[in-house]
């Protein structure tokens, strides 16, 4: 279990950090495809940090005091390519967490952001691609 609130912990800051990120790189253009497509990240990067928080106190009784974090980058496809990989990598931590879960509370909110972050990485894959 107290592997399993680590990682949820770390879960629960990437999600914090990668809203904000996304906030950020949706001010960076003004390609309406490209905004809605960072849009309905940042929505879910949002909604996943909220069930992951939930989680969290559902294990522990207390929410998570995470540290803020901020990622740095130059261009907006340096931006984009530091999102597509960050989607990746949280697509297989989660489904990672998947084969960890202590008991059936996490399956929902993890198999959700798990899909949700393929699906992200395809549109900045979508993205990255366009601006070559």
């Amino acid at each position: 279990m107290n592997s399993f609130i680590r990682d949820l912990e770390k879960a629960i800051s990437d999600e914090w950090t990668a809203y904000y990120f996304y906030k950020d790189l949706q001010s960076r253009t003004n390609n309406p495809l490209y905004v809605e497509f960072i849009e309905h990240a940042k929505k879910d990067e949002k909604e996943h940090y909220e069930m992951f928080q939930y989680l969290h106190y559902l294990y522990t009784g207390e929410y998570y005091e995470h540290k803020k974090e901020k990622i740095e980058y130059t261009t907006f496809k340096e931006g984009v390519l530091r999102a597509l990989k960050d989607e990746l990598e949280a697509a297989e931590f989660y489904r990672d967490m998947l084969l960890e879960m202590p008991n059936q509370q996490a399956y929902n909110p993890l198999f959700i952001a798990m899909t949700d972050e393929m699906e992200h990485s395809t549109r900045f894959s979508t993205i990255y691609n366009s601006l070559r």
